[in-house]
């Protein structure tokens, strides 16, 4: 019986040593593997949670910070944005695109779920790429509209942050896959 306990908590130490290892990980190691160290550290320092979690709670960070700008480009399309078009197709383009831009805010809850779902059959990747996807059919629907609409350069800015941080993400995520 003695035996037994001592082999369970030396199971439980080693369980929680590797788990605490990871979370011990400076964030500058673990970014200095993704394509943007600045803006890796930048997201994860800006979040004091990351210096005690794990690889995957530090990808769920830089995710978190993708749906940020989501949801407020969203907010702002409709707040904003929509005031600046008179023409009914126009505004009808803009305001699919706040849909778009909720749609990859879905995506991106998505992703987050598949990083932590044992055994998925997808990667959390996809659902970083689908929200992408999202912003790239926002993008075209006004070179499509009929007449084509000029993106607007605050879209542009802002669908360009989103990418750079995805692009973040999906390298903490490739680490937290690896075992990193």
């Amino acid at each position: 019986m003695a035996l037994s306990v001592v082999y369970l908590i030396s199971i439980v130490s080693l369980v929680f040593i590797v788990h605490l290892g990871d979370a011990e990980r400076p964030i500058a190691d673990l970014c200095k593997y993704t394509r943007s160290f600045d803006l890796c550290t930048q997201i994860l320092n800006a979040d004091p949670s990351s210096k005690y979690t794990n690889t995957a709670g530090r990808a769920e960070i830089t995710i978190n910070a993708a749906k940020s700008i989501v949801v407020d480009t969203s907010r702002y399309i409709l707040d904003e944005l929509v005031k600046t078009f008179t023409e009914a197709n126009a505004i009808r383009v803009v305001t699919e695109c706040s849909t778009l831009y909720d749609n990859a805010k879905a995506q991106l809850e998505a992703a987050i779920e598949v990083l932590y779902a044992y055994g998925a059959e997808e990667e959390p990747q996809d659902g970083i790429d689908r929200a992408a996807s999202c912003l790239d059919s926002c993008k075209n629907s006004f070179s499509n509209a009929t007449p084509p609409l000029a993106y607007p350069d605050a879209l542009a800015q802002r669908q360009k942050s989103f990418q750079d941080i995805c692009g973040v993400a999906d390298d903490i995520v490739e680490q937290f896959e690896l075992g990193d």
